[in-house]
């Protein structure tokens, strides 16, 4: 029997032997975890996501530049370029998550991938903005199920003691693309063209399409696959209504996405103003933004790389109250800028902000595949980016109405301090915000032997 089971796998083993009946006993006391980088499937996943989300920012600035430095765009014609990417969210993120649950998520994201890359050629030959605002929202609306499907689809690639350093692995691959991806991205629009950009997006999407299809789904069981094909599918409104009644009836849920939404809205009354903010205090300093913006991606990179030593989140509220407060510290510092008009200081600021966007950004993933049940993770993450896409638009209103009616500096600051009471409030108060009933306690609470877990 011992002679069937890997060396490899079985570190450890007592043998134990009956003096009566003869039966070998085998006790598997530690399985040896190897690591994820060893999983091909998981490279395969990684390698697309990479592919696509980096053609998708060199997209982004091509856009931009297409609009402004080629079609001459007016400001409020840019400023429907960013609503584009918002409203399908907000109008379908939702049915979007219940879509991903009832079918074939790997299927999604190839079928996806490929529409995608053919609207981002039509992109290419469209010949002013007013034709090309109809193809980034149709694009935009076919991409709104890959937010749901790529959660969904984690679960069924790497093994459950991994998912933690799966999710900080794409993390570290989301914020690294927001660092680099506009830079590459406008350094090649500009000594190539922008159109040459959104080809490089599209080539990105049909190679990411065929990575997909290479992989192998695994944590998806005979069992599992004989009680769905026998179960009476529910309907599409039913599931939706299920996805909903899940978020509502887990406490660590429902809680988190009210603080988020708390949070975003907070954020979003000035994300889109540092421009504004520097043009105060730094009027000769333009550049300044672009160093703020890629300070925030460092930070934010580098906290995801250092969790990605953890194996288990128990405590949300050090992740979402810490994550908050330090990005309040940021805004507020900002807001005392010209006090002391040190760029040093407004660098350091932005790199303690991205520090608490990684943690945030952390948290939010780590939860989305480990609180729901793995049939419902597309529909909860659907409720989440569409609930929190609305603010993307209500923010920013909010924000300039303050900024106008205060001025900038004291909108920066009053939207500082509330951030970090915030924050506090999530820290000091955590246990009665994520509030967990016993079972959930006693099924998460021990961890596994040497490994390592925050909170």
């Amino acid at each position: 029997m011992l002679n069937n089971i890997p060396p490899s796998d079985i570190p450890l083993i007592f043998i134990r032997y009956s003096d009566d009946k003869k039966i070998r006993r085998v006790v598997i006391k530690m399985k040896k975890s190897t690591s994820i980088w060893q999983d091909r499937n998981f490279i395969k996943y990684f390698t697309a996501n990479a592919l696509s989300n980096l053609g998708n920012w060199f997209d982004f600035v091509a856009v931009l530049i297409l609009f402004r430095y080629s079609w001459k765009a007016d400001p409020m014609l840019i400023a429907l370029i960013p609503i584009m990417y918002a409203i399908p969210s907000i109008l379908l993120g939702q049915f979007a998550g219940v879509f991903a649950d009832r079918r074939n998520k790997l299927r999604i994201l190839v079928h996806s991938d490929w529409i995608r890359a053919c609207l981002t050629l039509l992109l290419v030959f469209t010949s002013s903005p007013l034709l090309a605002l109809p193809v980034l929202l149709l694009r935009n609306t076919v991409g709104v199920v890959s937010q749901p499907a790529q959660q969904g689809l984690m679960r069924n690639i790497v093994d459950e003691e991994d998912i933690m350093k799966a999710v900080t692995i794409n993390g570290s691959l989301f914020q690294l693309v927001k660092v680099v991806g506009p830079l590459i991205g406008g350094s090649v629009a500009g000594i190539f063209s922008p159109g040459f950009s959104i080809v490089l997006n599209a080539a990105s999407f049909v190679l990411s399409g065929f990575i997909l299809t290479r992989i192998h789904l695994i944590n998806t069981t005979f069992k599992e696959k004989k009680i769905l094909s026998d179960t009476k599918p529910l309907s599409f409104f039913t599931s939706w209504k299920e996805g909903w009644k899940i978020v509502f009836t887990s406490r660590i849920l429902c809680a988190s996405i009210l603080f988020g939404i708390l949070t975003t809205m907070t954020i979003q009354m000035i994300d889109a103003q540092f421009v504004t903010l520097f043009s105060v205090v730094f009027p000769n300093k333009a550049e300044l933004t672009g160093w703020v913006i890629s300070a925030i991606g460092i930070g934010s990179l580098l906290i995801v790389l250092f969790l990605n030593r953890m194996k288990h989140i128990r405590k949300y509220g050090w992740f979402f109250g810490t994550g908050t407060m330090l990005l309040g510290i940021m805004t507020g510092g900002f807001g005392f800028l010209a006090d002391y008009s040190f760029i040093v200081l407004a660098i350091c600021l932005a790199f303690i902000g991205g520090i608490g966007n990684g943690v945030t950004f952390t948290a939010i993933n780590y939860l989305i595949q480990k609180e729901p049940p793995k049939a419902a993770i597309g529909r909860v993450s659907g409720i989440m980016d569409s609930t929190l896409s609305i603010l993307f638009i209500i923010g920013p209103l909010l924000g300039g109405f303050m900024i106008n009616q205060f001025g900038v500096l004291a909108a920066f600051r009053f939207i500082g301090i509330c951030l970090t009471l915030i924050g506090m409030a999530g820290v000091l108060l955590q246990k009665l915000i994520w509030k967990q009933n016993e079972s959930t306690i006693l099924k998460g609470s021990e961890p596994l032997h040497e490994e390592k877990s925050f909170g």
